[in-house]
This record gives structure tokens, C-alpha cells and sequence, in this order.
């Protein structure tokens, strides 16, 4: 007999919420029945379940036969659960679950495992770990985010916008030491902002690889000195965003160094050592191994750290992340899989989202380059002979006119199929374990009051196949891959899983198709996307998968031609580009929230990324280390704001 998976998992997840209390084993097998009325609305259920598992009963080890039924009644199901305990041979103990122990790291230091050590350089455009230095305390931003989200002054004290939008003055902030541990270096000065911004900007340095090179291309043209108190940055294109996402040091600013460092050690010094201005300094920086930060041996103009030393490991494997908590090794962890926290947590270990944060999972479907001008300049982008359309890939349509006719069509039927085979509840009760929800698209929160149940994206494996059926791959026999950063690495240690997990109901329905999980460091996808080239859909996030980014925000950025130079995520839509345009320029919120709901309507139409599921990022830490955490709510961090840590000892 045949009825929907989703009601199978259903009628599983109610038995697994009855209790089910078996007396301890005498000789003789006992059977206790449970029934139970619950409300399904459409389908019918039909099928019992038999399902068979190991338990702990009253102190011994059982196997506990359990029987489902299921059947309709009117508008409810009953769900009748029948248990048989059967005595083992023999009785084995299970050992309770260990409880957070003592820190074997000395007072006044913590360890914290990661998932990766980025690099770190003192220069901004050579990659510096800008995003990390700021997270972590080491440099700082012109504006921050209080404990609330509210925009706030770092290092700036007021700015001031032109009323043409044409550029924004900096008054800043006087008084600030850059760290001095490794020579005297001074004060922060306006020609260190001026000198940090250009050398970071693509537009004003054409060789740099600054994380937000491309953004700072994008929303900067140039950066000048006004005076001894004022920096003047000229806007490409006037963002609303400007200082509460590009020049925060919560979202995706960057932290500033000495130029005075830079005119007496030289570039390659700088390379080697780091001198910012944060609550922490630099002791040791080994990328993909290890990074020792300190705080400041005086007094911090802002706030001064608790911690005297944190050590950051590089721990690429979760399971070994857990142990490391377990055995008291390291203090704090991130990046652990969901399924791993529920357990850490009912041992005493505290798990909690250090920065507000959630993440919406989502298969970009890369190749997608339709902006056929540059949103800014109107330059012609040369699609044709750059690999644009050259391959007839299914997911990406072609709209160079006569170049492949209907292909727009088609190529929307291949990714609303492949959007309809992803059972977004499933992912969310298994490899969430029941932390997340389901997602819809970037930009989009489904636990939001202004959610649109529009926007939810059907799982319904029929209407997927009619979809496939309509398009040259009706059996779905063709190759797709799916990039993930990393092994396990990204939304909480779960991206991994959840794209194979998309794999594998991809497979579920189109056997034929040879589906690719591509598990790589991020630098080996980096070039396609700066340069525009690549077609492997890009699993994840596109800069914007934060649950904690306002709605009413101009969003998209990084989905358009406005990026050029920089990171984009392998596609650029035009009707993105309009609606971001637009919104930066509106200054009533209702009006920008109308405009953005008109572009997701369009995104979610044209289905240019499937949304999965919405991830917490939880940080875990060992309470018997750690007291309290504070933080401030971020729009990439896991953890952040390392000074408001409270030792527990």
C-alpha cells in the first residue's frame, strides 16, 4: 500500500512524543498500548509501521518491539502505538551521559575550536581576516551594533551626508592606540582610515583581494582626507546600508591598520604581523592551524577583556570538536553539527546563539548571468565568449536573444523540479534535529511576522517530475553539482549534510542523474566567482542569508554586476540590480519593504535559489570556563565580541 512519506515521518514524529513506560524485564515479554488522536489535514493514512529499536528500561538494555498503526478518522488520524519489552540475554548498563568538566586550561586563558583559521596579515588587501580581527576583538569598525542591533559610533564619533548622497564625512574618533606589543606605532588617525579604505577598495587598488573589495568597488569610489578629523568617502552608488553592514564591524567592514606600521617595516612586515586597534592583539597567526590573541597590556579606550589569553585551533572535524569539549581541552566550540548539541547541552554544556543569528540554507543556481550591461557603469559584460550559454546546462537559462530559444522556460522547469524534490521538514527534524525550521530564499525569514506564506516552497515530488518532464532531460539524466565549503564546515557544521541530503532526494527521483557534492576550500571556487564564470550551484548563502538583516534593507547586492572585481555568487539578475537601486535611494521603510516584496515575488517565480532550511548558529561552551557571553547580534559571526566574556573563574 502507498501513502506520502511525509505522512510516514509524520506518524513517527507523534509516536516519538507519547511516553511509553515499560516496567523493568521479568521473564515474561510485557505490552503496553498507547493511542493517541491527531489532526492531519488532506491526506489519508493507511500503512502500520512495525519499527524496532534499543532502549533503556529502568536501568537495563531491551529490545523494544513497537508496532504503529495509523488510520483515518474524520478529520484526525489515530495513531495506535503498541511496545513489547523482551528481556536480553544479558543486561548491559548504559553509561549516563558525562557532565561538562573541570577546564583544564589555566584562569584567565580559554581554548576555542573552529572549523578553520582563515589567514592573517596586517594589510587589508591581502586578505587579511578582517570579518575574524573584528569578531573576534582585534580590530574594530567605524560602527558597531549594540546588544539591541541598533547602528552605533566605534571608531567614528558622527558623520555627516551630503544632501546630494554624493559622499558621507567621518568625524574620527580621537585617542584610539593601535596595539604597541610589537613597536610604537601611535594613535588611529584619519590618514590610517583613508590609507586602510583604498588599499582594501578595488576601485583604488585594482590588485587587492580584500574580502569586501567588490562591495567597497561597488558602494566607494574613493576615500580622501579632509581634515586632521575628517575622512571623506565618496559613494559609487549610494547605499542605505552603508555604515550598518560595509563599515560595521558586525557585518562586513573591515578593521583598520597603521600606516605609520606600513611606511617604516615595509609591506612584507606587514604580511607577518598585525596592528589594528581592538581589545586583543595578535601573539600568533598560523593559518589553517592555530591563533593566539591577548588582551592589550593598557588601558583599551572602549572596554577591557576579562580573558588574558584565548588560543584558537583549527579542528576541521566536528567529532573531534566534541571530544575536545568533553575531555575540558577547549572551552568553547563552534561549528558543531545540530545533531551533536542536544546531547553537550543536557550534559551542562551551554549552547547558545552568541550573536542572534540564524541562516538560511539555499542551492544558488550558479550560471544564471543575465544582466547583459553593468548595473553602474553600463559597460557591455561580454557574455558572449566568456562561457555564458556556450554549454546547454539545464539550470541555467539563456536569454542571449536567438542563441537558444525557449531556454529561459525550460531552464525555470529544471530548478522549480529540482526545488519541489527538497523535503524541507525532513531536513529539518533530521540533520536540524528539530533546532531549525524550514527556509524559503535569501533575504527571506519564514519565522518573521511579515513572512509571506506565498513564499513557502512546496515539497511534492509529483509536480517535480511534471516540471522535469516539460524540459530536454525528462528522466533528469544530466550532471549538477553542489559546492560546499568545506568537509563539514558552514550553517552550525551541517552544510555538508544537508547537501547531501538534497542529493540524495534528487537521486531519489531521477535516478539517471549524476549528482556531484563538491566539498572544497573556499579558494578553489573564489576565482569563478569573482570572475563570473562559474556554473556549480553554490550552496549556502549569498552575504544575505541572515536572519537578523532587516527586510526593508536594499538586498541582493552580490547577486548583480554592482560586484565586479569582487565576490558574487555565479549570478546577476537584473530585476536584483533594479530593486537594489531602488531601495537604497527610498527613505521611507514601508515604501522599501512594498519594493522588496515585488523582487522576491520575482526571485521566488524564477526560483534563482531554492531555500532548504533555516540554521542556528550556536556556539557551545563549557559553563565551568565560561559564565556569560553577551555578544551582539551579527549578520555572518558565529561568535563575536570576545571582551564580553565572563570567566567563571
Amino acid at each position: 500500500m502507498n501513502f506520502a512519506k511525509k505522512r510516514l515521518l509524520l506518524a513517527l514524529a507523534v509516536l516519538a512524543a507519547f511516553p511509553i513506560v515499560l516496567a523493568a524485564c521479568s521473564s515474561d515479554p510485557e505490552i503496553i498500548e498507547v493511542t493517541r488522536e491527531v489532526e492531519v489535514k488532506g491526506d489519508t493514512v493507511e500503512v502500520p509501521v512495525e519499527v524496532t529499536r534499543e532502549v533503556e528500561v529502568k536501568g537495563d538494555d531491551v529490545i523494544v518491539e513497537q508496532t504503529v498503526v495509523v488510520t483515518e478518522k474524520g478529520d484526525t488520524v489515530q495513531v495506535v502505538v503498541t511496545a513489547t519489552a523482551i528481556p536480553t540475554a544479558t543486561a548491559i548498563p548504559i553509561a549516563p551521559l558525562e557532565p561538562a568538566p573541570a577546564p583544564i586550561n589555566p584562569a584567565g586563558t580559554l581554548s576555542i575550536a573552529v572549523f578553520n583559521v582563515g589567514p592573517g596579515v596586517g594589510l587589508g588587501s591581502a586578505q587579511a581576516p578582517v570579518e575574524a580581527m573584528q569578531y573576534y576583538g582585534v580590530g574594530e569598525g567605524l560602527f558597531a551594533m549594540d546588544a539591541g542591533g541598533t547602528v552605533i559610533n566605534r571608531l567614528a564619533e558622527g558623520f555627516t551626508i551630503a544632501g546630494d548622497l554624493s559622499y558621507v564625512d567621518i568625524d574620527i574618533r580621537s585617542g584610539v592606540k593601535f596595539h604597541n606589543h610589537l613597536g610604537e606605532f601611535g594613535e588611529l588617525t584619519v590618514d590610517d582610515v583613508v590609507w586602510t579604505m583604498n588599499d582594501s577598495n578595488a576601485n583604488t587598488n585594482a590588485t587587492s583581494i580584500h574580502g569586501q573589495a567588490g562591495d567597497f568597488a561597488a558602494l566607494f569610489t574613493s576615500t580622501e582626507k579632509i581634515d586632521d578629523n575628517t575622512a571623506r568617502f565618496y559613494f559609487n552608488s549610494f547605499d542605505l546600508r552603508w555604515n550598518g553592514n560595509f563599515l560595521n564591524e558586525q557585518a562586513q567592514g573591515t578593521a583598520f591598520f597603521s600606516k605609520n606600521a606600513y611606511d617604516t617595516m615595509g609591506e612584507s612586515w606587514m604580511l607577518e604581523n598585525i596592528v589594528s586597534t581592538g581589545p586583543f592583539q595578535v601573539d600568533e597567526w598560523v593559518q589553517d592551524d592555530r591563533a593566539v590573541i591577548s588582551k592589550v597590556g593598557y588601558d583599551h579606550w572602549r572596554t577591557n577583556a576579562s580573558v588574558d589569553t584565548i588560543r584558537i585551533v583549527e579542528v576541521p572535524e566536528p567529532s573531534t570538536r566534541v571530544a575536545l569539549l568533553r575531555t575540558g581541552e577547549v572551552d568553547v566550540a563552534d561549528s558543531i553539527p545540530l545533531k551533536d548539541i542536544r546531547p553537550l547541552a543536557e550534559s551542562g554544556f551551554k549552547a547558545e546563539s552568541i550573536t542572534r543569528a540564524g541562516r538560511v540554507h539555499e542551492i544558488i543556481f550558479s550560471g544564471n548571468y543575465w544582466e547583459a550591461n553593468h548595473a553602474v557603469t553600463g559597460e557591455d559584460l561580454k557574455r558572449t565568449g566568456s562561457g555564458y550559454c556556450v554549454h546547454d546546462l539545464p539550470w541555467v537559462g539563456c536569454n542571449i536573444e536567438g542563441k537558444q530559444p525557449g531556454d529561459m522556460v525550460e531552464a525555470r522547469d529544471v530548478r522549480w523540479a529540482l526545488a519541489k524534490a527538497i523535503d524541507r521538514e525532513l531536513l529539518a527534524d533530521t540533520i536540524l534535529d528539530g533546532f531549525g525550521t524550514v527556509g524559503s530564499m535569501e533575504y527571506v525569514d519564514t519565522t518573521a511576522p511579515w513572512f509571506e506564506e506565498r513564499w513557502l516552497i512546496p515539497y511534492d515530488p509529483e509536480s517535480a517530475m511534471e516540471h522535469m518532464a516539460n524540459t530536454a532531460w525528462p528522466e533528469g539524466k544530466f550532471t549538477i553539482g553542489i559546492w560546499t565549503g568545506g568537509e563539514l564546515g558552514g550553517s552550525s557544521g551541517s552544510n555538508a549534510e544537508i547537501n547531501d541530503a538534497v542529493a540524495g532526494m534528487w537521486l531519489a527521483l531521477w535516478p539517471d542523474m549524476d549528482v556531484q557534492v563538491f566539498k572544497s576550500a573556499y579558494s578553489i571556487i573564489r576565482p569563478g566567482l569573482v570572475g563570473r564564470t562559474n556554473t556549480i550551484p553554490y550552496a549556502g548563502d549569498c552575504d544575505e542569508g541572515s536572519t537578523t538583516i532587516p527586510f526593508d534593507w536594499p538586498h541582493g547586492l552580490t547577486e548583480t554586476s554592482r560586484t565586479r572585481g569582487g565576490f558574487g555568487c555565479g549570478i546577476e539578475i537584473p530585476e536584483i540590480s533594479d530593486a537594489f537601486g531602488e531601495v537604497s535611494l527610498m527613505t521611507d521603510p514601508v515604501q522599501r519593504a512594498a519594493r522588496n516584496v515585488q523582487m522576491v515575488d520575482y526571485v521566488y517565480d524564477q526560483m534563482i535559489f531554492a531555500g532548504t532550511v533555516q540554521v542556528p548558529t550556536l556556539v557551545v561552551y563549557n559553563p565551568n570556563s565560561i559564565s556569560g557571553w553577551l555578544g551582539t547580534p551579527s549578520m555572518f559571526a558565529t561568535m563575536n565580541e570576545f571582551e564580553t566574556i565572563e570567566l567563571a573563574r
